[in-house]
């Protein structure tokens, strides 16, 4: 059966390639996002053009106003983050508009949330830095009172991978996980080495995230000592094409440290037949 399903946000590729892969499933599916800044991720409805503090929520409204039709009458919809429309409109009427003309709502948990940040003490080790626990978000008493009601009006929270559904356990919403969707642009290929040097890389995000400091200091070694043996590149903020480019050029991948299992970034990686290390703890990939 054909289903309407709507996306809402988008960060890191998972969205983009849920869409075509519900498409090439025959699904009508549609992404709202803003292309998450520097990274420039493609959608089909931008969420939030305006900017400014008053202004520009105001215009947002009036945007979304206008393309009302475009959130309405869908068998699924699914949120990326329960914070994806407060975070541009703060306002809860636009996510109460969206749950009352559409069917099922879903919350695929892939990110930093309060469940996550609440079960710290459950994690061996916590992928936030201690040195930088400034980063954390700091949720305000109203985006905590929204985020309640945001668990208490969706259908079901289905997590990615262990790491983000470890806040949830005991809530009677949470589903088994569903891993990360792939792009389905694979190769044939697997590591050949054809240059001499073996090219590693490694994406910086956030640096106070999924040890990328201890993963710096460690690459800033094998460069010392192996400088003839390996070529190693450090990349940060690039558009999401251009990060692509430059992967698929590498034969290494480091994905991150300080954590259960793994990213977007492994999942580019392997459809490329790109080596990668990253987490992979039994317990988050039994």
């Amino acid at each position: 059966k054909q289903m309407k399903i709507l996306l809402i946000g988008e960060f890191s590729g998972v969205h983009n390639n849920l869409k075509k892969g519900l498409i090439e499933l025959g699904h009508d599916v549609k992404l709202v996002a803003d292309g998450d800044g520097y990274r420039k991720f493609g959608y089909d409805l931008r969420l939030a053009p305006y900017k400014g503090r008053f202004w520009g929520r105001i215009k947002n409204i009036i945007y979304f106003i206008i393309n009302f039709r475009n959130y309405i009458g869908y068998d699924v919809i699914q949120f990326i983050n329960p914070f994806s429309i407060p975070y541009y409109f703060h306002f809860i009427g636009i996510t109460t508009v969206i749950f009352k003309y559409n069917k099922k709502k879903i919350y695929y948990a892939c990110g930093t949330d309060p469940a996550f940040l609440s079960a710290k003490e459950k994690f061996e080790y916590f992928p936030f830095s201690e040195k930088n626990s400034t980063e954390i978000p700091r949720y305000k008493k109203l985006s905590l009172n929204y985020y309640t009601w945001f668990l208490k009006n969706i259908t079901c929270v289905v997590p990615s991978m262990y790491t983000y559904g470890l806040g949830y356990f005991g809530n009677p919403k949470l589903k088994e996980p569903i891993p990360l969707p792939g792009s389905g642009n694979y190769t044939n290929s697997i590591f050949v080495n054809k240059t001499g040097k073996i090219k590693i890389l490694f994406g910086i995000t956030r640096r106070e995230f999924k040890g990328a400091e201890f993963i710096q200091n460690a690459l800033n070694k094998l460069d010392e000592h192996y400088a003839e043996e390996v070529e190693i590149k450090i990349v940060e903020k690039l558009p999401f094409k251009e990060y692509l480019k430059i992967l698929s050029q590498s034969d290494i991948l480091i994905d991150q440290c300080k954590s259960y299992d793994y990213g977007m970034n492994t999942i580019f990686a392997l459809e490329k037949g790109i080596i990668v290390l990253s987490g992979a703890e039994s317990v988050a990939v039994k």
